[in-house]
């Protein structure tokens, strides 16, 4: 997704610190990209939260066997939306050595009524209601 794709879209992010299948450090680094351009955008982080913390069907850790992640990829977006594996200078796949496997996921009932109230509350200013 490129800049210009969100430019009139506010966007909120909520993630957990311990989230190691798409860590937010990631997102951070594409929220201050982001803020640099003028846009609205902000990120909040949980110190406890898993990815998939919102999902209360998971027990508190849960490891993805086999699942994909790039937690430790150096992605580099370019023109038209190309991804590329900056190790490689190659486009991304999820056959390139930096793609690790087996993340974690695991519900948290905190982080998970907080980003209701955070989403509720933004969803009223937003649309004025």
């Amino acid at each position: 997704m490129s800049d210009t794709d969100v430019a009139d879209r506010p966007i909120r992010i909520f993630g957990g610190t311990p989230d190691d299948y798409n860590p937010i450090g990631l997102c951070k680094a594409y929220v201050e990209r982001l803020k640099a351009a003028g846009r609205d955008v902000q990120v909040t982080e949980y110190p406890n939260a898993p990815h998939a913390f919102d999902i209360s069907l998971l027990p508190p850790t849960l490891v993805v066997t086999g699942g994909q992640t790039v937690r430790h990829c150096v992605i580099r977006e370019e023109p038209a939306g190309l991804l590329i594996d900056v190790s490689t200078k190659q486009p991304f796949t999820y056959k390139d050595p930096c793609v690790e496997l087996n993340p974690h996921v695991g519900f948290d009932p905190a982080a998970t009524e907080a980003a209701k109230i955070s989403v509720k509350q933004f969803l009223r200013t937003a649309f004025r209601l």
